[in-house]
């Protein structure tokens, strides 16, 4: 039997669950902050020329070149294929960040309405 996955699912997975977090605390790939960045060495060249946008929730590799979300971290780390490693991050214990619209819905009626 195929698992299908909504479209919604994955980028809940891909945007939702810290690039950062999945690297240090469920991947535990080797990472440390320099400069006041979070570096992680990279699964594919091993080097920590590296960096985690979090406003794209991606992290990147500068020395080979790679951009990965969280789905191609476990792939990559985790030597799996796209349906277990989207099994793998929907069975996490992560904290995911909560959309803006919820927050805005949660508070709707407390106080004054919350700007956009």
């Amino acid at each position: 039997m195929k698992i299908r996955f909504s479209s919604r699912e994955l980028f809940d997975l891909r945007n939702n669950i810290p690039v950062d977090m999945l690297i240090r605390d469920q991947l535990q790939i080797p990472s440390k902050i320099r400069d006041g960045f979070f570096c992680f060495l990279c699964p594919i060249c091993n080097e920590f020329q590296t960096a985690v946008n979090p406003n794209t929730n991606l992290a990147r590799c500068f020395r080979c070149e790679k951009n990965f979300n969280t789905i191609d971290l476990v792939m990559t780390v985790r030597g799996c294929g796209f349906k277990d490693s989207v099994l793998f991050l929907k069975n996490l214990p992560i904290p995911q960040k909560v959309p803006a619209q919820t927050l805005r819905t949660l508070v709707a009626g407390i106080g004054r309405p919350m700007s956009q």
